[in-house]
């Protein structure tokens, strides 16, 4: 086992290349006696002599060669090192953990995180679906590093930073007798019996909260997991629904529902971004918040 140094590889193959000792010397700023008391231990590591002094300058032995190709290869292997952790020190390369409720994702994340990666193609993500109030959990405890989330949930210990934002509509089935009316009010719908989501997500506690403010209260008829499942329970008939338009669109569109304007105050959701805190994130973390939050992108609370 050889136990040398780059620099010494350095200055044994810039010898052997410039079959002198003095030149390399000069080429790579270090004292001659340095690089000659270097090379010296070098030899008496390897246990073999590898140069040969001749009057016109120095040659590598044969062992000399194969330490040179040796040399050529630990370099190489020590500049992509230190490329790849310039890279990691810059964002450019690393892991981001990322947990973000389906809403978010579906509105506007999954768009910005794929261009995000093609932007950043050394960078992994490992991106996990919870609720907002499990997302937070999930940042508290260190199980992810950034979290998106609906705002309206306490983020007591976490920085917090305006990201985007939805609106939610009435989703009806097509011959529902509302299904004609350009808009409604939350107050107008609360004799009709609902599919839902579960009680954990963003959407089920604005709901709920809303219909208690006004002394009134949801009939839940079916509650699900996923918008998916939901529109398909309203596409059956079994109650109306209210989820955000971008991702009530494409299912309405599927399963020929009616998507009605929800004309309350309150429809209009704001996302955030929570973090432990911005000063702690690393590189890559830090390139995709402010990624994220680029002018052109978040929308103002």
């Amino acid at each position: 086992m050889l136990y040398h140094d780059l620099q010494s590889l350095r200055i044994f193959l810039m010898a052997c290349e410039l079959r002198s000792m003095s030149k390399a010397a000069e080429r790579l700023n270090i004292a001659l006696s340095a690089a000659s008391r270097r090379l010296n231990l070098l030899e008496e590591e390897a246990g073999v002599v590898l140069i040969k002094r001749r009057p016109h300058g120095i040659e590598p032995t044969a062992a000399g060669i194969t330490m040179m190709n040796y040399a050529r290869e630990v370099l190489r292997l020590g500049e992509k090192l230190r490329g790849n952790l310039d890279e990691h020190r810059s964002g450019i390369r690393g892991y981001i953990r990322i947990c973000a409720s389906s809403s978010v994702l579906i509105q506007c994340l999954a768009r910005e995180l794929s261009e995000f990666l093609r932007q950043n193609p050394q960078v992994k993500l490992d991106l996990e679906e919870r609720p907002s109030l499990s997302t937070i959990e999930a940042v508290l405890n260190k199980q992810a590093d950034i979290g998106i989330i609906v705002r309206g949930f306490e983020a007591e210990g976490l920085s917090v930073i305006d990201y985007a934002g939805d609106r939610l509509v009435v989703a009806l089935p097509s011959g529902h007798p509302l299904a004609d009316r350009d808009e409604l009010r939350f107050e107008d719908i609360l004799e009709e019996e609902f599919v839902a989501l579960e009680s954990g997500t963003a959407v089920h506690r604005l709901l709920s909260s809303r219909a208690s403010e006004i002394a009134r209260s949801m009939k839940i008829r079916v509650q699900v997991r996923s918008f998916e499942v939901m529109t398909v329970m309203i596409g059956q008939g079994l109650g109306i629904g209210i989820l955000p338009e971008c991702t009530a669109q494409p299912l309405a569109d599927a399963m020929g529902l009616k998507l009605v304007t929800l004309a309350e105050p309150w429809a209009r959701r704001d996302y955030a971004i929570c973090v432990m805190s911005l000063d702690d994130l690393d590189a890559p973390c830090r390139r995709l918040v402010e990624f994220l939050t680029a002018s052109e992108r978040a929308v103002s609370a």
